[in-house]
């Protein structure tokens, strides 16, 4: 198996081993800080308003070292967290895996999945708001066994999904995981949480979730003001150097 080569390991911690192991039915929600940032800006918001509770860590090879305080406690590059009550477990990459180690983390992962009863799995990601032809939000892809589906068109053929997300969608579907993947439009080096919101609601109405997304809103507003302003500072700035009509 590739994790005999590159090892990733997911740490549970002890007080929760047997909720996990008592429930069968799981569903996971992942995503990456890929284009939009959208997967780890919607998995961050979900722990938070659904009040999650971590259970343990990813750990691996060359994960980054870094660690922070948050208010559930500390941070981690790769986190697992559970909502008990709506059998659902939200994996929160805060980093990208690099790149030696993203086929045994997807692979990995996925196997310790299958083991604790997972069943179905919904991925977030990107989409570049070039290929965007209508008025849809999202563009999205349905594994074998999936039965969500959306009136939205699916992603056209010839556009790729890359990255650890592809990789997780690849193993989630050889071990026979129902998956969906939710890919709203966005700008791929933007910050984006209004694209994270669009994810949070379909995932609303996919899983009678209630999880309210103003607070997204208000922040991407925030952050489009934001770089409006030094958009028209920057342009301010070029002006002021330009050259000067003297008498």
């Amino acid at each position: 198996m590739v994790s005999n080569v590159v090892r990733v390991r997911v740490y549970i911690y002890d007080e929760f081993e047997e909720d996990l192991r008592k429930s069968k039915g799981w569903t996971l929600i992942t995503g990456f800080p890929g284009f939009g940032y959208v997967g780890t800006i919607a998995t961050r918001y979900l722990v938070s308003k659904l009040n999650a509770i971590k259970i343990g860590d990813v750990l691996t090879k060359y994960m980054p070292d870094f660690a922070a305080l948050e208010d559930y406690g500390l941070m981690t590059p790769y986190e697992v967290f559970m909502v008990k009550e709506k059998k659902l477990l939200i994996l929160v990459n805060n980093a990208l895996p690099q790149p030696p180690e993203r086929l045994a983390y997807a692979l990995d992962f996925v196997e310790w999945f299958k083991e604790i009863g997972g069943s179905r799995a919904i991925l977030a990601g990107g989409l570049n708001i070039k290929y965007k032809v209508g008025k849809e939000e999202f563009r999205w892809i349905a594994t074998e066994g999936c039965e969500w589906r959306f009136s939205e068109p699916q992603i056209d053929k010839g556009l790729y999904i890359v990255g650890p997300l592809a990789l997780f969608l690849i193993a989630l579907r050889l071990r026979k995981v129902p998956t969906l993947v939710i890919l709203p439009y966005t700008e791929p080096s933007k910050y984006n949480p209004r694209a994270a919101a669009v994810f949070i609601k379909k995932v609303n109405e996919l899983l009678d979730l209630s999880v309210d997304v103003a607070d997204l809103l208000q922040y991407s507003k925030l952050v489009e003001e934001a770089e409006a302003a030094l958009k028209e500072a920057m342009k301010a700035a070029r002006e002021e150097r330009g050259p000067k009509p003297y008498m």
